[in-house]
């Protein structure tokens, strides 16, 4: 079977594109599927009249042999398993049928093609013998999510319009993975997972994917319900998941979060406040990666990045050798209890309590973490 590849330079990704039976690509993406593409929350198959009618159309075309426009699935990659794409210039179909058996489920997702796999399943379950019919897959090939993520910004393949976050949402899984992988400490509560956050480095996913968002947009606020404040923000999340360090800085952040709520202990704002987690990811962001539509050049976020490291490692350590009256003291955590419950009924409330955490924490970091209490932090605002 032939095999095609090109690299895409920009995003550092690999496309290929196959000839399936259909047989083989339901079998390659039922774990997927099942959970919706990959992810927890992405759309289900469209249930509105004109989309049956659509999927109707589909299987009646592909009972009389149509073809259908390709799929499209990602994978994520291994280090070796990439290198071994870049050193090689030719790759056949069973070197590469071999890497995509290595797979996990979570590491392969749909990144266009839910409806026509819809189609394609209740094709087969009226008509067996189409089951031997080709299809093309093309698969987008990348080591790092980031990469993948900024593909889709840019070139989304999707027929029916998708909004940021479920663009995002396709892509979180391997991230979520990757969190988990690094640092021990994490507990993601998936999305019908019951359970409430109990203690340091416990998130629910849907909270991690906006901190996601906070994070590469550099706004403490998304709002992905007004379709201008959507197109900007994904102009911003296109230049931060442009590099290649992104998803690492990201990663890095997580840590630096958890750490710090581990060393206050039982006197920690986080939990009381979730505010706080968008407050303190932005004021990072904004620090390191400047303001939206002024990012700083790639040498001068690296700068900026060390800088930081420098100084939140010491105050992290410091905070974690106080005695429990040293933390309280530290944090004055009445005082924060009582700036941010005013007015407490109104709707932007949760908002306004972000906007306050990120002007805390961004002095914070101006004052390179170099404060007697979090006074001067929560007076900021």
């Amino acid at each position: 079977m032939n095999i095609d590849i090109l690299k895409d330079k920009r995003a550092n990704c690999y496309s290929v594109m196959v000839h399936i039976s259909i047989a083989k690509y339901l079998e390659q993406v039922q774990a997927s599927f099942q959970k919706r593409g990959g992810i927890e929350g992405q759309r289900d198959p469209l249930k509105t009249i004109t989309a049956k009618r659509i999927r109707e159309r589909m299987i009646t075309d592909l009972q009389e042999g149509a073809i259908l426009p390709p799929i499209v699935l990602g994978v994520i990659l291994q280090e070796g398993e990439f290198e071994r794409l870049e050193n090689e210039n030719i790759i056949d179909r069973k070197e590469f049928d071999a890497i995509l058996s290595k797979k996990d489920a979570e590491d392969i997702f749909i990144i266009d093609g839910i409806q026509r796999t819809t189609a394609l399943i209740e094709a087969v379950n009226k008509n067996s013998d189409i089951t031997n019919q080709m299809i093309r897959v093309e698969y987008w090939l990348a080591v790092q999510s980031n990469a993948m993520i900024y593909r889709m910004l840019v070139l989304n393949t999707g027929q029916v319009p998708w909004n940021l976050r479920r663009q995002i949402e396709v892509v979180f899984k391997p991230i979520i993975k990757e969190l988990q992988e690094r640092n021990e400490s994490i507990d993601i509560i998936k999305v019908d997972d019951s359970r409430n956050k109990v203690k340091p480095g416990q998130f629910k996913a849907n909270d991690v994917i906006e901190l996601f968002l906070v994070f590469g947009s550099r706004k403490e606020k998304i709002d992905l319900q007004e379709k201008l404040a959507d197109e900007f923000t994904r102009q911003d999340l296109i230049e931060s998941t442009s590099r290649p360090e992104f998803t690492e800085h990201f990663y890095k952040v997580i840590d630096y979060l958890i750490r710090f709520e581990k060393a206050l202990d039982e006197h920690s704002f986080f939990k009381r406040q979730p505010a706080s987690y968008f407050g303190f990811v932005t004021a990072i962001a904004l620090h390191t990666m400047g303001r939206p539509g002024g990012d700083f050049s790639q040498e001068k976020q690296a700068e900026k990045w060390q800088d930081f490291a420098e100084h939140i490692e010491p105050f992290i350590e410091k905070i974690e050798k106080f005695d429990d009256q040293q933390r309280k003291d530290f944090v004055q955590l009445d005082m924060v209890q009582d700036l941010t419950s005013k007015g407490q009924n109104s709707k932007t409330k949760g908002y306004e309590n972000r906007h306050f955490f990120k002007e805390a924490f961004k002095v914070l970091i101006e004052e390179n973490f170099e404060v007697e209490s979090m006074e001067i932090c929560w007076r900021a605002y």
